[in-house]
């Protein structure tokens, strides 16, 4: 994966999407793949710009906003059932 030597590590050097797809020489379709690779062995963080995460506080803040999108799915996912539920009754 060459890719995951050009993420940066640390909020404070987040790189962009573009920059890491030239400085890793990928395209779109590439740079999509092997990210899903990677998010299976390494925490990378989207927050405008791709990074490691360079200690506790990152890590935390990264769960707690995962969390919170987690949670709007949630519901949006159980009003579908309740909504099909009502539909086969």
């Amino acid at each position: 994966m060459r890719l995951i030597e050009y993420i940066p590590i640390g909020k404070q050097n987040k790189e962009t999407r573009e920059v890491l797809m030239n400085k890793a020489n990928l395209t779109q379709r590439q740079f999509r793949k092997e990210l899903a690779i990677l998010r299976n062995k390494y925490i990378i963080i989207n927050d405008n710009g791709y990074y490691l995460p360079a200690n506790k506080e990152e890590i935390q803040e990264f769960i707690q906003k995962q969390n919170e999108r987690y949670c709007e799915i949630k519901k949006t996912i159980d009003l579908a059932c309740r909504e099909m539920k009502e539909l086969n009754e």
